[in-house]
């Protein structure tokens, strides 16, 4: 027993010598480690899965529908403006910005792409029934801009579907 004592002892003289030094020894400290790693978690996800608004995850996803076959042309921002205007009731300075935002979090869309899911999955409990269907006639709205909507643009579509009518895809319906 005192050969442990001992050995805490000169464990504790180490680390307090070395905090006197000025060595970082934080480390060792396990609510410190947790905060940090929790902190370090949600600043490494992507902003676009962080949404907490319906009506910022459906811009974003809205911008993703049309740029999802390129660069948005001039008929689809005029129309995504108009949708901003009409659906959200914004005036034309919350139309940009909503636009411009919704543009950068999409970055290059890669990862929104593959994950429409995770960019609803905040915000799907704050949905009503009627901005859901909303959400839906809109996006369908924009991808048929240029005429026919893409096999990707309907693809995507539906996985945005199946994620809102999570309750109805679950039991086989459509």
């Amino acid at each position: 027993m005192h050969v442990l004592i001992g050995l805490l002892t000169a464990i504790a003289s180490l680390l307090y010598a070395l905090d006197r030094l000025g060595v970082d020894i934080g480390w060792l400290n396990p609510w410190a480690w947790a905060r940090r790693r929790r902190w370090r978690k949600q600043l490494s996800v992507n902003p676009a899965f962080n949404l907490n608004t319906p009506m910022e995850a459906v811009a974003l996803l809205l911008v993703a529908t049309a740029r999802i076959d390129g660069d948005l042309s001039a008929e689809e921002k005029a129309e995504l403006k108009r949708l901003f205007e009409d659906s959200f009731k914004l005036n034309s300075r919350d139309v940009s910005s909503l636009m411009s935002s919704s543009t950068f979090l999409l970055g290059s869309g890669d990862e929104v792409f593959q994950r429409p899911e995770e960019v609803l999955a905040r915000s799907l409990d704050r949905f009503s029934p009627e901005q859901k269907d909303s959400s839906l006639e809109m996006l369908n709205t924009i991808s048929g801009v240029g005429g026919t909507p893409s096999q990707a643009q309907q693809d995507f579509i539906a996985r945005i579907r199946g994620s809102l009518f999570t309750e109805v895809a679950a039991q086989g319906w459509q």
